[in-house]
């Protein structure tokens, strides 16, 4: 990821880039960083995540999700962030950013792993209202979940493609298999 330049920006200054850029950024306290372009595997994984989450609020009312191109605001105005996918508490109208989340995604790529696992995971668990943080890998079938436990976070993992990420704030689970659904996993080795 590139910072823009070494100007320090306002929020508003960032919000107006942003309305004209064809490219994502995030912001952090000032700073305007480039999101790096996607690959069709992480696209595919978000979408099949965003079709189980889409599927399940049918029934269970109160919950709205984004993906990819809607921001979340971290560390109270100062840094702004593009998660894979976020659910939250459904209320009102969303304008530019949203708040409160319950669950956060984030597919796993090169460029991406260490601020994902690392300086993400920090601001994310900083959310009073996030109960879940999901990594999802892309070159093998493994999801990594962290899961509010009181003021604790409790890690779990899975790598066996018919096992289930267990959700109970949602009271679903979510299996490894429909994460991967049209995914191909190149052969260690080959």
């Amino acid at each position: 990821m590139e910072t823009v330049a070494e100007k320090k920006f306002s929020v508003e200054e960032y919000f107006a880039l942003e309305e004209k850029s064809e490219i994502r950024h995030e912001f952090y306290y000032g700073e305007i960083i480039e999101i790096p372009g996607e690959t069709t595997t992480a696209n595919l994984i978000a979408l099949n995540v965003a079709f189980f989450f889409k599927a399940l609020f049918r029934q269970l009312k109160g919950y709205a999700f984004f993906a990819h191109d809607v921001k979340l605001m971290v560390m109270g105005n100062k840094v702004y962030r593009y998660p894979d996918l976020v659910v939250i508490h459904q209320k009102g109208d969303h304008k530019k950013y949203v708040t409160d989340p319950v669950l956060i995604v984030e597919v796993l790529s090169e460029s991406t792993e260490d601020i994902d696992r690392d300086k993400k995971r920090l601001e994310y668990f900083g959310l009073s209202s996030l109960q879940y943080y999901l990594t999802i890998h892309q070159d093998e079938p493994i999801v990594e979940i962290y899961t509010r436990s009181g003021k604790s976070w409790q890690f779990d993992f899975y790598t066996d493609i018919n096992e289930n990420v267990s959700l109970p704030f949602f009271d679903t689970q979510l299996s490894l298999q429909d994460i991967f659904e049209g995914v191909s996993f190149e052969k260690k080795g080959e």
